[in-house]
């Protein structure tokens, strides 16, 4: 391959594992300290401070003669032994399931789930959700995400509905203000009573008097999040392995979108999809950014390299180096897992970086995965807005 990866570009500098330069060390020098990797960590995101490391940030230097410092890499089920990781193998349907496979590629089937669209069903913390005769097939409720929605995408609304003592207040109150603007839109528009939207909406959800209601979910196509963005930047997407919490997956997609990323990707099953929860807890990003669900995290990651990214886990593990180390103008993908187990090791095995963000104290663990998530999004932004 005249010593370039297909993917083309790379991580700067010369020789070394890791992403920025040479010998061995994350930016060039031979072996820089990791700076928090290693032991002292707690949970899969933060470490502790930790210096006077003798290896290289990312475990092992450059092999097979690349002059990048990254070995080359074979075809699909095939990688070469680097970074300190053995090669990637084929696996049979039992490993997969293990690992967070699923019955896609030619794999066993494990148990075939179908993808949760937040359709017809209510979310699985809220009680409420549509019913027959209700004008649409899902809901968006809370001032800030209808508003959005409202602003962006009126027309994917097919009618809101809004309690009526607080849309004939001044427009000072943001529920009028929606009323006014969905009017202005052409939106149908419908009293409703507090007792009917708390009903819908569900035990628990704070809908503020508001509820928009629209079609089903569609999820992107995971190329389409392979393409720069409108300002030029390469692709950054975030990939989500095993987060259940809907409330947790809405931060991050509110954290994404603000920091400019292309999408996310979410496995479909033993995960938490797009839904009334996820669209209130990100103030309606959900409905803004593209996320793709995919049935296996790990074929996903390969036409991602395909695609040239570069994969980084934000996950702590002994080679992990702090995530500043990591080349944030580079196409990236940051893989984040489930708080208390992490990456898991078939889909951390398949990225090309681990990275961690090192924290000063541990005796509360690590940071919850939605404000790691926002923490690495914001580092990658902030490199990305240095080279501009």
């Amino acid at each position: 391959m005249s010593g370039r990866d297909s993917r083309g570009g790379g991580p700067r500098g010369g020789g070394g594992g890791g992403p920025r330069g040479g010998g061995g060390g994350p930016r060039g020098g031979g072996g820089a300290p990791r700076g928090g990797a290693g032991a002292g960590q707690r949970g899969p995101f933060g470490g502790g401070p930790r210096g006077g490391d003798s290896r290289g940030a990312f475990g092992g230097g450059p092999r097979g003669g690349d002059p990048r410092g990254v070995a080359p890499r074979g075809g699909a089920g095939q990688r070469g032994a680097r970074d300190g990781f053995e090669p990637f193998e084929e696996r049979s349907g039992a490993a997969l399931a293990a690992e967070g496979g699923g019955a896609r590629d030619g794999f066993e089937p494990w148990e075939e789930r179908k993808p949760r669209d937040g359709n017809r069903a209510a979310d699985a913390m809220g009680r409420g959700g549509p019913r027959p005769g209700d004008p649409g097939e899902r809901m968006v409720y809370g001032a800030g995400p209808v508003s959005e929605l409202v602003a962006k995408k009126a027309k994917s609304i097919k009618a809101i509905w809004t309690d009526p003592t607080r849309a004939n207040r001044s427009t000072s109150d943001p529920i009028a203000s929606i009323v006014t603007a969905a009017r202005a839109a052409g939106i149908t528009l419908e009293d409703r009573d507090k007792q009917t939207l708390d009903r819908v909406a569900g035990e628990g959800a704070l809908h503020q008097g508001v509820i928009a209601w629209l079609g089903e979910y569609k999820y992107a196509d995971l190329l389409d999040l392979v393409q720069p963005s409108e300002n030029g930047d390469p692709p950054l997407i975030v990939m989500l392995d095993g987060i259940e919490d809907p409330r947790n997956l809405g931060a991050i997609l509110r954290s994404a979108y603000l920091l400019g990323a292309r999408g996310v990707i979410i496995p479909d099953h033993r995960a938490a999809g797009v839904t009334a929860w996820t669209a209130k807890a990100s103030a309606g990003a959900s409905e803004l950014l593209p996320v793709a669900m995919v049935g296996n995290l790990v074929r996903a990651l390969e036409e991602l390299r395909e695609h040239g990214l570069w994969r980084v886990a934000v996950h702590a593990t002994e080679n992990a180096q702090p995530i500043d180390k990591i080349d944030g103008t580079m196409p990236l993908c940051l893989v984040l897992g489930a708080e208390g187990t992490g990456v898991r090791p078939l889909v951390a095995k398949n990225c090309d970086f681990h990275a961690i963000i090192p924290m000063t104290r541990i005796e509360v663990g690590s940071f919850n995965v939605s404000v790691a998530a926002a923490l690495a999004l914001y580092e990658m932004r902030r490199q990305r807005n240095a080279r501009s």
